[in-house]
């Protein structure tokens, strides 16, 4: 068994290396891969010095960086940061992460055959994706797949208990705003008398709590009457995140709930935030993508019944 993995890093850093790849013209699609990793000290040494898969930069710009196998494993599990990443290299191998990655890797190598293993709609398959990537990096580290499940196992009861603490301060301390935008606010006549809010108005939703865990407040800004449960339980995930990992101004995210988005984070102007120690940030829609039929990806962040933020 090899007790370690070796990756790629920017010198005087733990940044592990990645890269974005696809057609100019068409960065929407582009595929994120990383790390770059090797099972031998002297292929990642050699690697770093002539980076020719790594992003640009000058020779001397990359060192290697130690981390235990049971790590690495784990990071097969759950994702390496950043986490939209798609595809991941272990001795110059290509694994997939998601399906567009695994898509990806089929149309270089012109062989398909990860596409398939993604199919959830088939009988058997869905998962078969990931038993394929574990299987190939455990002969890679010389250990059985045996030790591989364990440190799966392990891992999903510390990532339970990690979320259900995460969680419960969230329940305990943050609760959600909601407030029409004045500029949209549409008044409209009830049957019964009263006075309604018609479907044209949006909404600023935000939240209230994160401030007393030490962390800046969240907003989402003009999103339509129909978005708002979901923008809701959006900003409720991110809070939790937050909790966890941090979320700074400028950082691009990736929502993982079932209509995939790309949001960045930035400073709130509003004044409303004025005085208040940490702050705000407002989480901006860039895209929001639908799987079609045929398996590929559209964005539609462009259009402009589904855009939530201006």
């Amino acid at each position: 068994m090899n007790p370690s993995v070796w990756l790629i890093v920017a010198r005087g850093t733990d940044e592990v290396s990645y890269i974005r790849h696809g057609r100019e013209g068409d960065e929407v699609n582009w595929r994120c891969i990383g790390p770059f990793a090797y099972t031998r000290r002297e292929d990642a040494k050699a690697a770093a010095k002539d980076p020719k898969f790594l992003p640009v930069g000058v020779r001397g710009s990359f060192e290697i960086l130690e981390v235990d196998t049971a790590s690495f494993i784990r990071a097969v599990y759950n994702g390496f940061p950043p986490r939209n990443t798609d595809v991941f290299v272990l001795d110059n191998a290509f694994l997939p992460l998601s399906l567009q990655g695994g898509a990806w890797i089929d149309e270089v190598c012109e062989t398909p055959i990860w596409s398939a293993l993604f199919d959830e709609d088939s009988e058997g398959m869905g998962l078969d994706w990931l038993d394929k990537v574990l299987e190939t990096v455990a002969t890679r580290l010389g250990v059985s797949m045996e030790t591989v499940q364990a440190i799966g196992t392990l891992n999903a009861a510390e990532e339970d208990a990690e979320i259900e603490q995460t969680r419960s301060l969230i329940r305990q301390h943050v609760r959600l705003t909601l407030t029409p935008e004045p500029e949209t606010l549409q008044i409209g006549n009830g049957t019964g008398g009263e006075r309604r809010l018609t479907t044209g108005a949006r909404f600023w939703v935000h939240s209230n709590g994160l401030a007393k865990l030490g962390l800046p407040e969240l907003e989402i800004r003009d999103v339509p009457a129909w978005w708002v449960t979901a923008a809701g339980e959006e900003l409720l995930n991110w809070a939790a995140y937050s909790l966890d990992h941090g979320i700074s101004d400028g950082d691009v995210l990736q929502g993982g709930g079932p209509i995939p988005l790309e949001l960045r984070a930035t400073s709130s102007g509003d004044s409303y935030w004025e005085g208040r120690a940490q702050g705000c940030l407002r989480l901006e829609v860039l895209t929001v993508t639908f799987v079609s039929d045929g398996g590929g990806d559209t964005p539609v962040g462009s259009w402009p019944s589904m855009k939530m933020v201006h």
